[in-house]
């Protein structure tokens, strides 16, 4: 697939900032903005930023308005995510993504926001990054700095493991593709799921236990979505323990399964994701992984 570049930010680029998902927290927001316009950013507000309708950051309408308007807006380098949550499902079919080729942007998040950056890889090639909320951004335990500057600036994104994070070895080359595991395998039979053949998947999760994880990766084994990798790569998974010990299954052994017949390398405990110190990564870039020397490189 031809990729689709997004543009470099430099200082004095207009940024917009929206909640297509869950509700944001004013204060952690507007101490996210204040970083962004630290660094010389101009910040462009969602008309809807602090709406709220129970678990959702106003009505589907007002979410889906704020979000086509950034994404219309030609003068825009990049829409970063206010929060994640839940909420991209709801409108993902209203979704301007034809505004994107005419003029690209940036789109910054995760978790939720893995289902607008799986669509615009789908539809346009577009390269997307997987990094902090706006909301988080104050907080420099919550993700790397140097990955997330250096990613949006163009660089090179580099990842070193050590050998307890290798679960099968080798060298794979491909599209670093993926996000949240639960999203992704709730995208599987739709228009806007992410290509994955010849793809080095990565994914992640929070705050599921052992054997949901195994259920999502079942079904993206029976969909025959993890049948023609090149890698995978996962990461961070806070809060996905049992509750009860004896529903205790180790990751490895739930892999082990769903990943039989096939011979691709793959690593885990990655630091992207949900937890602290989160790398940023580039999604929908070239991206090299080679267990021998302990890395993943992106772009």
């Amino acid at each position: 697939m031809r990729t689709l570049n997004p543009p470099i930010l430099r200082p004095g680029d207009r940024i917009g900032v929206v909640a297509p998902a869950g509700p944001p927290r004013r204060r952690a927001l507007e101490a996210g903005i204040a970083v962004l316009e630290g660094r010389g950013f101009q910040v462009v507000r969602g008309r809807h930023l602090f709406d709220r309708q129970a678990y959702l950051a106003g009505s589907d309408a007002d979410r889906l308005a704020d979000l086509n308007g950034m994404l219309r807006d030609p003068g825009l380098r990049a829409v970063w995510f206010a929060r994640g949550g839940y909420g991209l499902h709801r409108i993902i079919r209203g979704v301007d993504l034809a505004a994107l080729r005419r003029a690209p942007k940036a789109l910054i998040g995760y978790s939720d926001l893995t289902v607008v950056q799986a669509a615009a890889w789908r539809r346009l090639g577009l390269g997307c990054f997987q990094g902090p909320m706006v909301a988080e951004l104050a907080d420099r335990r919550a993700y790397h700095a140097g990955s997330l500057w250096r990613a949006l600036a163009g660089g090179t994104v580099r990842v070193r493991f050590g050998r307890r994070s290798v679960m099968r070895p080798g060298r794979a080359a491909g599209p670093l593709v993926g996000g949240c595991l639960s999203l992704l395998a709730a995208l599987v039979g739709t228009p806007y799921e992410p290509p994955l053949d010849g793809a080095i998947l990565f994914w992640e999760e929070v705050n599921e236990e052992p054997f949901r994880l195994d259920r999502m990766l079942a079904h993206l084994r029976l969909s025959g979505r993890l049948d023609r990798l090149a890698g995978m790569v996962v990461g961070t998974l806070p809060g996905c323990r049992a509750r009860r010990r004896a529903n205790a299954m180790p990751l490895a052994a739930i892999l082990a399964t769903h990943l039989a017949g096939t011979d691709y390398p793959v690593v885990t405990g990655i630091p992207a994701g949900h937890g602290p110190r989160k790398i940023t990564l580039p999604i929908g870039f070239p991206a090299r992984l080679d267990t021998r020397s302990g890395l993943l490189t992106v772009r």
